[in-house]
C-alpha cells in the first residue's frame, strides 16, 4: 500500500495486532452474554421479588429504594465492563449530591449506566422512548417502577408525553428527582455530538432553575449498538468530563431557553474536540481508577 516491496511488509506487526483484536472480541463477546444473563435473571427477578413489594409496602420510600436499585445496577453493569471486558474509565470533575439537570452526550449502550452511575443526588429520572416500555426483559419493567417519562421523539408531542415530562420537571425543581437527558436522542457513527432534540429539555428548563451539568463521555463508539458491542467494546478507553454548573436565569421563553440549550452544546462539542486531541497527543493514563461514587 506504501509502495514497499511485499517482502517488505512488517509481518510481526500483523501478527501482534490479530491475535489483540481476538482478544478484545473475546471479552466484547463475553461481557455482553454475561450482562444479558444478569439482566434476565438478577435483574428482572430481582424487581419482582424484591424492589415491587419493598415500594408496596413502604410507598412513602418508594424513590430511595427505586434510587439505590438504579444506582446498585449501574455500579453491577461498570463493574462487568471494567473486569471482562476490560473497559478503562477516567473521570474529570463531579456531580454534587443534589437535585439537578445533567445533560449528556449518547455515544453507546453503555451511556445510561455511566450516567446513572454518576449522579449521586435524588433518584434519576431518564425521558425514554417509547419502545422501551414494554416488551424488554428488565428493561421496561424498570421504565415504568422509576416512573421514567415516555417520550416518542416524533415531532409533535403527545398531551401524555407533555404530561410525563411536566411531572418529571416538577420533580426536579422540588428537589425530588434528577433528570438526565440525552438531547440527541441518537447515537451518532463517530461519536459525534449530533443536534439537540429540544422539546424535553425545553419543557424541563421552563420549569425548573436548578443547576445544569454537562457530561461529555468519549470512547464507547465501537459500542454504538448491542451488535457493535459484542466483538468491538473490550479494552475500550473511556474518558468523561463534566462540566458546570450552568444555570438559566433568563426569560421562559422559547427563544431564551433554546439559545441556552444551545450554549450547552457547544461547551461539549468544544470539550468533545479538545478531549480528542489530547489523547491524540498525550494519552491520558487511563488505568487511573475512577473516582468512587
Amino acid at each position: 500500500m506504501n509502495g514497499d516491496s511485499p517482502g517488505q511488509i512488517d509481518q510481526p506487526a500483523n501478527l501482534d495486532t490479530h491475535p489483540a483484536q481476538f482478544g478484545r472480541g473475546l471479552r466484547s463477546g463475553a461481557f455482553v452474554a454475561l450482562f444479558a444473563c444478569y439482566s434476565l435473571l438478577f435483574i428482572g427477578l430481582g424487581q419482582r421479588l424484591v424492589v415491587w413489594p419493598m415500594v408496596t409496602l413502604f410507598p412513602r420510600r418508594r424513590a430511595a429504594v427505586i434510587r439505590v436499585w438504579l444506582r446498585m445496577q449501574a455500579h453491577a453493569t461498570l463493574a462487568l465492563a471494567r473486569v471482562v471486558a476490560g473497559v478503562r474509565l477516567t473521570v474529570r470533575g463531579a456531580i454534587p449530591p443534589r437535585s439537578c439537570i445533567v445533560v449528556m452526550n449518547h455515544q453507546s449502550v453503555l451511556d445510561i449506566p455511566l450516567g446513572v452511575w454518576l449522579i449521586r443526588g435524588p433518584q434519576v429520572l431518564i425521558p425514554t422512548r417509547d419502545r422501551y416500555r414494554r416488551g424488554v426483559p428488565g428493561i421496561s419493567p424498570l421504565v415504568r417502577l422509576a416512573g421514567f417519562p415516555i417520550v416518542s421523539q416524533k415531532r409533535t408531542i403527545t398531551r401524555e408525553e407533555l404530561q410525563g415530562l411536566t411531572d418529571a420537571a416538577d420533580l426536579v425543581a422540588r428537589g425530588e428527582r434528577t433528570l438526565l437527558i440525552f438531547p440527541e436522542g441518537h447515537r451518532t457513527r463517530d461519536g459525534a455530538i449530533g443536534r439537540f432534540m429540544r422539546s424535553g429539555l425545553r419543557i424541563m428548563l421552563g420549569r425548573t432553575n436548578g443547576p445544569v451539568y454537562c457530561v461529555v463521555a468519549d470512547g464507547m463508539t465501537s459500542a454504538r449498538t448491542t451488535s457493535d458491542a459484542v466483538t468491538g467494546f473490550g479494552a475500550a478507553e473511556v474518558r468523561v468530563t463534566i462540566l458546570g454548573p450552568f444555570t438559566f436565569g433568563g426569560p421562559s421563553t422559547p427563544e431564551a431557553i433554546d439559545a441556552f440549550m444551545e450554549s450547552l452544546r457547544q461547551r461539549m462539542v468544544d470539550t468533545l474536540t479538545a478531549m480528542r486531541a489530547e489523547a491524540a497527543d498525550a494519552p491520558i493514563d487511563a488505568a487511573t481508577p475512577a473516582p468512587a461514587r
